[in-house]
């Protein structure tokens, strides 16, 4: 009896690890603010996408195309998963020069976080900040 409560205590110190992302169709949605830009404030953008089970397993591949849209040449500089928050830091290559660093909260349905990123436009060094939330809504459509 002893052991097996010892067992059962150890389980629940044990620390617990998020879940993967469900594979199917996913709602995004990306707000971004430019803190140079003064009042700017874009509408947020929402799109639909099919998230394989690849990158279900793996937000980081997710991750690295949402927090440089369209930028080319980009590789990690740091990844780092704590239960269910994964942080990171990337850079791109290309004429923006652009870098990204963020924390995202995900469980099996759900996401969302803050990505900072730095990147050169009109030749001057620009800062976004962008909010990213995102829940799954079914299979994939198609």
């Amino acid at each position: 009896m002893m052991r097996k409560f010892a067992f059962l205590a150890w389980i629940a110190s044990a620390p617990l690890y998020a879940q993967d992302l469900l594979p199917g169709q996913w709602e995004i949605t990306m707000e971004s603010r430019v803190p140079q830009a003064g009042g700017w404030k874009p509408e947020p953008f929402t799109m639909s996408q099919c998230i394989s089970a690849a990158d279900a397993a793996d937000p980081s591949r997710l991750i690295s195309g949402l927090a440089v849209p369209g930028a080319t040449g980009c590789s990690y500089t740091e990844k780092n998963y704590s239960g269910s928050t994964f942080r990171f830091a990337l850079t791109c290559g290309g004429s923006y020069d652009l870098g990204a660093k963020g924390e995202v909260n995900f469980n099996a349905s759900s996401f969302s976080g803050q990505i900072d990123a730095t990147g050169n436009v009109a030749g001057q060094s620009t800062t976004f900040t962008n909010h990213i939330t995102a829940k799954r809504t079914g299979e994939c459509r198609g």
